[in-house]
């Protein structure tokens, strides 16, 4: 009995003296960072929790990049005043984020991450830039997709949006501690956002004249391009995300 009392009393000094040395290390440093890649822009804050694990928080932009083109119009609608009307894309895409960074070695600067960006939904909105429509229609007439109608605003505008999940899990392999040792370092980071499959959304008005916010599907839309426009998007179920962050120790 005295030596198993002994060995408990042994065993529970180590796991003080561990726990003491976990808690030492617990948020004792401060850091920060600046990061530029695939996902855009990032500032984050970053804090180690023990010698092996690392917490980052902060946000992610890209420039909101317009692009735009010629869409043809095939129709004897008389409301088209255009065969030609030039829409525009428009990227939205900020995101919070909340990463841990696994080290598997006290010493390596080779970690595992896993966390999530937070953000909108909407990735892309597409806008036509130029009036294609006879004044007298805007707000009931529009564009016709299969069974849809796509149906432009009280100004004559036809609008689309391109969304995502809005919370998209993360992982990645990188090289950088979260808070370097020294002043300055440079660390880079390779993963991906599980952001789920794209969706095309749109003001659509149905044979009733009941308008509603849709979800458009492959279905829904009988043309050659557009499935396999559904069918690209269908499996881009994930976005590539490599950086380079410049970090920095404040204490």
């Amino acid at each position: 009995m005295k030596k198993l009392s002994l060995v408990l009393t042994m065993a529970l000094m180590v796991l003080s003296q561990s726990a003491n040395a976990q808690t030492e290390n617990l948020f004792n440093h401060l850091g920060g960072g600046i990061s530029l890649g695939t996902d855009g822009i990032g500032i984050d804050l970053a804090m180690p929790m023990t010698d092996y694990f690392a917490v980052r928080a902060g946000v992610s932009f890209m420039p909101k990049v317009k692009y735009d083109g010629d869409v043809d119009i095939d129709s004897n609608d008389p409301s088209f005043t255009a065969k030609k009307v030039n829409v525009e894309g428009q990227l939205h895409k900020t995101d919070f984020k909340l990463l841990v960074d696994f080290y598997p070695f006290k010493t390596s600067s080779f970690h595992l991450t896993a966390g999530a960006f937070i953000g909108g939904s909407k990735l892309v909105n597409i806008y036509n830039t130029e009036t294609f429509l006879a004044k007298k229609d805007w707000g009931t007439a529009g564009i016709k997709l299969g069974d849809y109608r796509i149906t432009s605003d009280e100004n004559g505008d036809v609008a689309a949006d391109v969304k995502v999940h809005s919370f998209k899990p993360y992982v990645g392999i990188g090289f950088g501690r979260a808070v370097p040792k020294s002043t300055l370092s440079v660390s880079f980071d390779l993963g991906v956002q599980f952001w789920g499959e794209p969706s095309v959304w749109t003001t659509t008005k149905d044979d009733f004249g009941d308008k509603s916010y849709h979800k458009l599907t492959k279905g829904d839309v009988d043309n050659k391009d557009a499935d396999k426009f559904f069918d690209i998007m269908s499996k881009i179920v994930g976005y590539p995300v490599l950086n380079i962050r410049l970090s920095g120790r404040f204490f």
